[in-house]
């Protein structure tokens, strides 16, 4: 009775000390220190810079409520997202092919032709990953002039690889993935300098995010749940070695998708919670086939290195833990604490008397029914908590 109570003891003083270090993990992470690197003080070069950088405030200050301006420096932008496709979390990217129209002013127009901006420059995809691979068809030679609203227009067609700067993965697999197109005045002469002349306002059009979706804007695995539209500044945080800090009205064209519940449920959680129902229930039985008992953790463990490596090899490397990593990180946990707890028990029961055998299994028994009464508890705690947890 002495070594079961010792071995609860034992069991209790691990589970403490691990949640402290993922704890103390969890914090340290997300501490932001302003002091520089070990690496960086002992440095002997002069001159050094060193900053701390902080994501969010920059991506704050990059992405400012966009500046209106008078009509006769506005130009109006139209998008249709006709298909999208070859989606990679683990890359960052996506393809997608549509249209985008522009509508312009006689004023703008002088800047354009006094500038020589080619028709397919006026604006730019902000978020293109490789340009060599972006191409632009214009649907005319010459832009064409509506007499009656008296401005100019430019349809255009694109096909592009384009890159998804947040992406938030921690509730994977159940996930909302929101895929932008960026698109953004490109020339100095169509800026929002401080310090430059009056800013080009770049306006979506009116219900525009209406009629942005086309008809194969789908995903497999992912349903397509809104289309959204966001003006705004998009403020360098540099110079670019001249003058003050450079601003461009942009627009991001958002599609916003989530991921299937029932399809992700089935794909990953199932096949981890049979897993881990299988180590939880074994215990159960008898002490005697202690072979048996041991057998079931270990290769519970080697399952689930294979499983978790599968998944991961479809996402990026993260700064987090995802909620299914949560999962995998307990079933780790729970795999090697029933492991020690049936080696505990195979040697306490073969090492003990015939006459003294059955008090042992009694005593293995309340030990295992008290492992798995605290192993069930922690899974229910867990899983809100690795649901709210950010």
């Amino acid at each position: 009775m002495r070594r079961s109570k010792l071995f609860g003891y034992l069991l209790a003083v691990l589970a403490f000390a691990l949640t402290v270090l993922i704890l103390f993990g969890m914090r340290n992470d997300s501490h932001q220190s302003m002091r520089a690197p070990s690496f960086l003080k002992s440095s002997r070069i002069h001159g050094g810079q060193y900053i701390s950088i902080n994501r969010q405030l920059i991506q704050h200050a990059a992405r400012i409520p966009s500046v209106d301006s008078t009509p006769d420096r506005t130009i109006d932008l139209g998008v249709h997202i006709e298909n999208v496709h070859q989606l990679s979390l683990k890359d960052k990217v996506y393809w997608m092919e549509g249209w985008y129209w522009l509508k312009w002013p006689e004023a703008i127009d002088k800047i354009i032709k006094a500038n020589k901006i080619p028709l397919e420059q006026i604006v730019e995809f902000a978020n293109i990953v490789e340009e060599v691979n972006l191409t632009e068809t214009l649907d005319s030679t010459d832009p064409l002039f509506m007499a009656k609203e008296g401005r100019y227009y430019q349809l255009v067609r694109f096909s592009g690889r384009f890159y998804v700067n947040d992406l938030d993965l921690r509730r994977y697999p159940f996930v909302h993935i929101v895929l932008p197109l960026t698109i953004e005045t490109e020339p100095d002469s169509l800026s929002c300098y401080p310090s430059g002349p009056p800013c080009v306002a770049l306006k979506p059009e009116p219900d525009v995010a209406k009629t942005m979706v086309g008809q194969f804007a789908d995903i497999n695995g992912y349903d397509l749940k809104a289309a959204i539209v966001e003006p705004f500044l998009h403020q360098y945080n540099t110079t670019f070695g001249v003058g003050g800090l450079s601003a461009f009205n942009s627009v991001n064209f958002n599609l916003v998708y989530k991921s299937n519940f029932i399809a992700a449920l089935a794909q990953f959680i199932l096949p981890l919670l049979v897993i881990i129902g299988i180590v939880l229930a074994s215990p159960t039985l008898p002490a005697a086939m202690g072979d048996v008992r041991l057998a079931i953790p270990t290769t519970a463990l080697l399952t689930l290195i294979f499983l978790q490596q599968a998944y991961q090899g479809n996402l990026p490397s993260l700064s987090y833990l995802t909620f299914l990593d949560w999962l995998y990180l307990y079933a780790y946990l729970i795999s090697i604490v029933v492991f020690i707890l049936f080696c505990w028990s195979t040697n306490r029961y073969n090492n003990a008397d015939e006459d003294y055998k059955i008090d042992a299994e009694i005593s293995i028994n309340a030990v295992d029914k008290r492992v798995q009464a605290v192993a069930v508890v922690i899974l229910i705690l867990l899983i809100p908590f690795a649901w709210i947890i950010k």
